[in-house]
Order: C-alpha cells, then structure tokens, then sequence
C-alpha cells in the first residue's frame, strides 16, 4: 500500500537503477555520473541481478515497476534480517519476550521499515549478509564468519574497519594458526572485490574522487565546521573546506579505530563476537564524513543481536529521532518544530546521528566494564577459597619431640 506512493527515491531511480541496467546491457557503469555510483561493484551486481530476476515475472520494464520490485526484495531482506535476529537471541536467553522485541523493533521502526519504502537505499540488501556473518562468528565458524563480513565490506565499505578487529580478536581468543584461513579469504574477497575493480575506467574517481569532495546535504562535517567557524573567536576560527573536512574525518576514524584496536587487543576474551563487529562498524560510522539513517542501520543490526533491550531501546530511538529530523527537514509542512527547514535542522539531525554511535559505544564499554569487575570478583572468590598452604618440614633436620 505504502510502496506506489512513491518511485523510491533519487538514489533508486537516477542513481542505482540506470546504473544497474547498463551493467545488465554490459557497459562500464562507472563511466559517467561519478556521483551516480559511489558504490561497490558487487552492490550493483546485487541489484542488477534482482532486476533481471524479477523481470522474468514482470512483462513492463518502466523504471516505476523496477523501483517497486527492487523495494519488494528490500521487504525480503528485512524480513531474513530480522528472523536471523530472532533465531540469534532465542539461542541466548530463556525470556521469550526478548527475541520478539529486537526483531518486532527492526520490523517496525519507521526508521527502518517505512522509511526504505519511500526513499529506498541498495544498503538494505547487505544487511543479510552481516547479520549472517555475526552469527557464524559468534557459532565460532570463523572462517566463514570472516568471509561474510569481507563480502559484507565489498558490497557497501562501512564494515571495512570490523574486520581486522574480528582478526585481531580471533589472534588473541584463539591462535595465529585459527586466524591463517580468515585472513587469506578476507584478503582475497577484499582483493576481488575493491582492488580487482581499479582496472574499470571511472572507478577510482566514482569511490574515492566522488566520496572525496561530497559535502552531503547538511549532515556532513563540512556543516558541522561552518557552525563552528561561527561559534569560535577569531583567533580559533577555520574556514570550513573539503580538505579540512576530509582530514578531520581521517584523523578522526583512525584515532578512534586505534583506540578500539587496543581495547580488542587488552580485553579480546571479555569481548563477544557481536561487540567485536560493532566496534568496527562504530569506529567507521562515528566520524563519518557524511551521516544518513540507512548508514547508522548497518550498527543497529549488531545492536539488536546483543539482546541488550535496556540499551537497544535508546540506541533506536535515537535513530527514529534523526531520521524524523531528516524528514522534517525536507518536508517542513510535515514538522513538529517550527523553522526546522533551516541549515540547522540538518544539522541537528547530523548531531544525533552520530550520537547514535556514541551511545552504542558507551552501551558495549560499559558491559565491558561490568564483565572485567565479574571477573576480578571470580579470581578473588577463587583465590578465597584455595586451601593454605601447609609448611613443609625440612627432611634433613631433625624433629625434635
């Protein structure tokens, strides 16, 4: 019902959608419209080939109709993500209740759910792919686990910076020899699926060039400099640029992955698989250069297979609050804050975007931090209770009675 009243947006039919076809028709669909396809190839494989697929029961081929099969699949996606997350957590606990909250939340939030089906994002396809990669990693299927989550990184990059942390963790649970497979599978699908493709014409610039001097529409950091371009004196003041922004948003994500990289390495065994992921995907998403909803789902996913209802709850709303500030920014006849269709409602909606993150990451250090003291309070109790130790009698000398 939802579906027709809308074609699915801009980045569905002018961007993924030709795109896909003149793969389908075997043409370099990096070739022109850099801005048109940041992508990966393999998510334009996936829509090509869900384009061809549906097009077998389809006897119209209008951009209208290819737009609603596409969101069509997007609905199947949701629904395996969501049955991975109910099957994951039933595993887990013993509360019925807390496998139908995080699935019922993914399927309804309209952050997640109604949202997509007006402006449609291709990400909703990876989705699957992580969630299944969580739970091989978690099942200690490391190898495939791995695997998933390289395929996950080549078809939209976000979870590029989990893998070498899921390798770290990997090392320190268990060997260097465990992680020799993961490492040479992830190597070659990284290979395959982001250096291979350097050789298309067009590529480099549509990846790197595009991504590079894209100041998005009011949620970048480019944004967020400009405000505090005005906000410090003089003396303090930078003139927000592309550059500046680019650097700000390097430093950032490498700072951060260095300190999440030393906290896997000191606290690898405290650590579940699922924290390990979403402190890759944090470490990314945090100071990303450009904030958007379908963006912050990739942690969201992470978020509802730990099972922490308390936790994901604020997470998500947090999530529904950008994603209304998005909207409303757009479409300010529709809002509940006057004057929201100002520079700053955009902002605002950057903001908590990436406040999203924070919380996530404040939820998993300190489930952390409550594992570390479980575990001192267990070594203290153990070395309570060991018997003392009874003096021993020097054979050599003799007893005297």
């Amino acid at each position: 019902m939802l579906m027709p009243l809308s074609n699915g947006g801009s980045d569905l039919v002018d961007a993924d959608i030709p795109k896909s076809l003149m793969l389908l028709h075997g043409q370099n669909p990096y070739s022109t419209q850099p801005w048109a396809s940041p992508y990966p190839l393999l998510l334009l494989l996936v829509d090509s080939g869900i384009i061809r697929l549906t097009g077998f029961f389809s006897a119209q081929s209008s951009t209208d109709l290819i737009s609603q099969n596409l969101r069509m699949a997007g609905l199947v996606a949701n629904a395996i993500v969501a049955s991975i997350v109910y099957l994951f957590i039933r595993r887990k606990t013993k509360n019925p209740l807390t496998p139908l909250i995080s699935a019922g939340l993914f399927l309804t939030l309209p952050a997640l759910s109604t949202s997509p089906l007006y402006f449609f994002h291709s990400d909703t396809f990876g989705y699957p792919i992580l969630g299944l990669s969580l739970v091989a990693l978690a099942s200690h299927k490391y190898t495939i686990g791995v695997s998933l989550l390289a395929t996950a990184a080549i078809f939209k990059i976000h979870p590029i910076l989990a893998l070498p942390l899921a390798l770290v963790w990997i090392v320190r649970t268990r060997s260097i020899r465990t992680a020799i497979l993961p490492i040479l599978t992830a190597t070659t699908i990284l290979a395959l699926g982001l250096l291979l493709p350097l050789a298309l014409p067009g590529y480099a610039a549509s990846i790197l060039g595009f991504n590079l001097t894209n100041n998005g529409n009011g949620t970048a950091l480019f944004n967020l400099l400009g405000v505090a371009d005005s906000v410090l004196p003089p003396q303090l003041a930078v003139t927000p640029t592309a550059l500046l922004a680019d650097q700000v948003w390097m430093v950032g994500t490498f700072a951060l992955f260095t300190i999440l990289l030393g906290t896997v390495w000191t606290r690898a065994r405290q650590l579940a698989a699922i924290d390990i992921v979403l402190l890759g995907l944090l470490a990314w998403l945090i100071p990303l250069k450009i904030e958007y909803t379908h963006y912050m789902a990739w942690a969201v996913i992470p978020v509802l297979m730990r099972g922490q209802i308390r936790q994901t709850i604020p997470v998500l709303g947090l999530l529904q609050l950008g994603d209304s500030l998005s909207y409303w920014s757009w479409w300010p006849a529709t809002s509940l804050i006057p004057g929201i269709d100002t520079f700053y409602g955009l902002l605002a909606a950057s903001i908590v975007y990436r406040a999203v993150g924070l919380a996530a990451l404040g939820f998993v250090l300190y489930s952390l931090r409550k594992k570390k003291r479980v575990f001192a309070l267990v070594d203290t109790r153990r070395s309570s209770e060991e018997p003392a130790e009874t003096p021993q009698t020097d054979l050599a000398t003799p007893v005297i009675r």
